[in-house]
This record gives C-alpha cells, sequence and structure tokens, in this order.
C-alpha cells in the first residue's frame, strides 16, 4: 500500500478527498539540468526546510528514451533513491509534452497544425498533436516503460500525466484532427440528419450530405462561421484531450494500483468536470503574478486566487497546487514582480484554506538556460538560500505541524455558483464584443468573497 495514501475506493463528489495520508510539501525538481554533484547537497537543504516531496520528470523524455526503442531511467532511479534517503518521496510525471527530438524528426505528422496552417516546430511544449495515432502509441508505450522501471519502487508515490493540457495552445487543424472530428460527429450524432438539425446548417445553404464533407472550422470563411460547428470543435478539443490522458492513465493503474495519480491545470477548452473522474484528485497551479499586479486592490488580487482555487476544488473535491509561484516568473514578452517578504507564505495558506492538501513550490531552483530562465524558483541562478528559501522552510515547519489539523478537511460553502466550462466556448462563438460568463461568475464570487461568505462552483449533475 502507498505510504501517503489510503484506500479505494473514492466517489466523484464535491468534497471527494484525496487520500492523501501525510500533507505534500516540496517543489518540481529538474536534476536533468544541473550537475550530479548538486543533487545531493539539493536534498540535504530540502530535507532542512521539511521538504517531503519532489516532482519529476515532465520534461525529460529524451534522457530517459534517447532513442527510440532504448530506454534509459539511471538518472531519475538515482535521484529518487537520494531524495528517498533524506525522506522525501517522488511524484514522477508522463514526459508527453515535449516529445524528444528523434520522434518528431522521422515524423513530423505529430505535430501539430496551427489554425493559420503552419507547423508547429520542435523546440517548444505541447507541439504535438493528441489526435495523432503514431504519438499516443508512443505515449503510451513511454508511460508504460516508465511505471515498469518504478513499479516496486516504496519512494515513488503517484504520478502526473503530461504537464498542464492546453496551457497557452490547444486548436489542431492537421489532416488527423479533420478525421477524428468527423469521428467524434459522427459518433455524437449518429445521423448526417441529426446534424444538420443540430447546426442549423439550412442556413446559408451549409447541408451536408456525408460526415467526410465536414471540415474543421477555420478562420477562412470570410462571411462568418458556423457558431454550432465552432463549439462541436471546442468540445473536441477536450475529448482528444481526456481521450490521450485516459490512455496513460490505464497504462499507469495496470503496473501499480497503489499509486495516486494527477494532472495540474487549469486551462481552456477542457472539460475538468470528465477530465478528472480519471484522477484521483486534480492539481491547480498556482501564479497570482498573472493577475495580482493588475488588480485595483490586494483585495481584489486575493479574491480572484481565491475563485480560481474554488473552481478547483470545485472539479475533483481537495486538490494540491503542483506549482505554486515562489519567485519572479516570465518569458519573452512579460516578466512579474517578485514576491514581497512574506507573500509566497500567505499564498500557500490561501491555497491551504480553500482545500489544498498540499504545496509545491515552482520551482527549485532557476535554470540557467531555455525559455524560463527567468523564472525564478526558491533558490536563485547561483544557488544560495536567501529570503525565499527562509520563508518556504517556514512554511514546512508550519505545515509539518498542521497537517493532522488540516489534511482531508472540507470547504463548507454558503453559496454555490453554476459553472461549466462550455459557457466560456459558447461564449467565444459569437462574443458580440462582451465579457465572457466566467468573468461575471468571477465578479460574484469576488462580491461574496469579501463579504466572507464561503463559495462553491457546481455544475448541474450536482
Amino acid at each position: 500500500m502507498n505510504p501517503m495514501i489510503a484506500g479505494r475506493p473514492f466517489a466523484q463528489t464535491h468534497t471527494r478527498p484525496t487520500r492523501l495520508k501525510s500533507y505534500i510539501f516540496g517543489a518540481p525538481y529538474y536534476p536533468e539540468h544541473w550537475d550530479p554533484s548538486m543533487w545531493e547537497e539539493d536534498a540535504r537543504r530540502m530535507a532542512e526546510a521539511h521538504f517531503n516531496v519532489v516532482r519529476m520528470a515532465e520534461f525529460a523524455w529524451d534522457r530517459m528514451e534517447p532513442t527510440e526503442g532504448t530506454y534509459d531511467f539511471s538518472l531519475f532511479k538515482e535521484v529518487v533513491a537520494i531524495m528517498g534517503r533524506y525522506g522525501i518521496r517522488s511524484i514522477l510525471c508522463t514526459p508527453t509534452a515535449t516529445p524528444p527530438r528523434w520522434l518528431t524528426y522521422h515524423h513530423p505528422e505529430i505535430l501539430r497544425e496551427m489554425p493559420n496552417g503552419l507547423r508547429c516546430m520542435h523546440g517548444s511544449r505541447q507541439h504535438a498533436c493528441y489526435a495523432s495515432p503514431l504519438f499516443r502509441e508512443h505515449s503510451r508505450r513511454i508511460s508504460r516503460v516508465m511505471a515498469e522501471a518504478f513499479a516496486d519502487d516504496p519512494n515513488v508515490i503517484g504520478w502526473q500525466t503530461d504537464n498542464e493540457f492546453n496551457c497557452g495552445f490547444s486548436e489542431c487543424i492537421c489532416p488527423n484532427c479533420r478525421q477524428e472530428f468527423r469521428l467524434y460527429l459522427r459518433e455524437k450524432y449518429g445521423s448526417i440528419e441529426a446534424l444538420n438539425k443540430a447546426w442549423g446548417t439550412a442556413f446559408w445553404a451549409q447541408t451536408y450530405s456525408d460526415f467526410d464533407q465536414i471540415d474543421l472550422p477555420l478562420e477562412s470563411r470570410p462571411g462568418g462561421e458556423n457558431p454550432s460547428a465552432r463549439l462541436d470543435y471546442y468540445r473536441y478539443l477536450s475529448h482528444i484531450a481526456v481521450r490521450f490522458q485516459h490512455e496513460q492513465v490505464q497504462e499507469l493503474r495496470a503496473v501499480n494500483s497503489d499509486w495516486f495519480v494527477m494532472h495540474n491545470g487549469i486551462f481552456r477548452h477542457l472539460d475538468y468536470w470528465t477530465f478528472s473522474q480519471d484522477l484521483d484528485f486534480l492539481g491547480y497551479d498556482c501564479y497570482p503574478g498573472f493577475t495580482v499586479p493588475d488588480a485595483p486592490t490586494p483585495a481584489d488580487g486575493a479574491a480572484y486566487i481565491a475563485s480560481r482555487l474554488d473552481i478547483a476544488r470545485s472539479y475533483s473535491g481537495n486538490f494540491i497546487v503542483p506549482e505554486q509561484q515562489s519567485g519572479p516568473g516570465g518569458q519573452k514578452h512579460y516578466l512579474h514582480p517578485t514576491p514581497r517578504p512574506g507573500e509566497m507564505r500567505l499564498w500557500s495558506y490561501q491555497s491551504m484554506a480553500h482545500g489544498a492538501d498540499g504545496i509545491m513550490h515552482f520551482r527549485w531552483r532557476t535554470c540557467r538556460f531555455g525559455a524560463e530562465e527567468y523564472w525564478c524558483g526558491i533558490l536563485d541562478h547561483d544557488n544560495v538560500p536567501r529570503r525565499r528559501y527562509q520563508e518556504a522552510r517556514q512554511e514546512g515547519i508550519e505545515f509539518a505541524a498542521l497537517s493532522d489539523k488540516v489534511l482531508g478537511t472540507h470547504v463548507h460553502i454558503d453559496v454555490g455558483i453554476l459553472h461549466t466550462p462550455e459557457q466560456d466556448d459558447a461564449h467565444k462563438t459569437l462574443p458580440h464584443g462582451l465579457p465572457e460568463p466566467s468573468w461575471a461568475s468571477t465578479q460574484l464570487h469576488r462580491a461574496l468573497w469579501l463579504n466572507k461568505y464561503a463559495v462553491g462552483y457546481v455544475n448541474l449533475a450536482d
């Protein structure tokens, strides 16, 4: 039995517990970025900060399968063992957000085709299409072989699927998507007559006589497009992401049913009510830096983050925060401000108060290269422990003392707000210059939260 998770089964309810036996506290860790001589010292410092978990490997497919069918898990096996000696368990990730170059080079057809008709290029993330049969096959295989490599390791407690599905990019118009979209519609409607009626194809002579006549809703219709077709396309994007994850979850659970399986979100074009049913619990990546600096007042910023945390809890019950902002962060066109003294701790306690059974600060140490070289972690580039490390250590001490009191507790809501991700997708089909429905629900949440009402989000099934 997994030492940090209690027994099954669970029900999909608003107050579904994570079943974790200990409050998770730690950080995402990227040992593949650092010299092996640093690993032991990192583990020692983490233990001194009362970390009990690290998350690893979500972008390291190339290290684990350097050439097709050749596997090498020695790096992560060594790091998992080092962490274990210091009392730190590991959450591993299926590495499918970044397929290796040998795969994209020999099979460029797995790459997404953007709405402007250009193929995505290797060198970023999430650039492979979830509808590609070949990419799905390779993703299932690396998930299975990786799971088998760690099946009996007591220091591996659970898994994260992929990384941030649909973050920044979700659409694809490749030939695989064209075929899969037609299959999705055929299964949904059963007959072309039913689709014609649902889509209102009598307007502008759109009537179809066969599913093979249907194209993807591209932005190449100068007079406007069918909003019903566009909405079904958004539903299709959710469908293929849910299926892509489901295939990985099946591989993981077949190897070791004691592991928990989670994912980190929350992003667009994904029905998390359905998506989370495959998971033991959901993760929410909490970055106040994206919103708090633009909020009119600190209270407005806190209210917005509260609404995101409440949505995460509503999707799956208690959750964890696999990535909690710890420093300034940014990429090419933006840079968040450095959290003020005490803000790291403040944000962590806010997450805990809204149902988080674990906090992981992103990231352990700021990377010295790549697109996120200015996405700062607990430690800076020079590896010197400073204020952020001391603040994280204070959290670790406090969370260890609070674990038994807060782990698995439920938020009893005073007001429920009806919510579905589809409402924003439907709005996008004909927005008319108006804000998204989620904007209105966020404003309602803000008013209630500022007046000290506990708020939750509910769907029609609740």
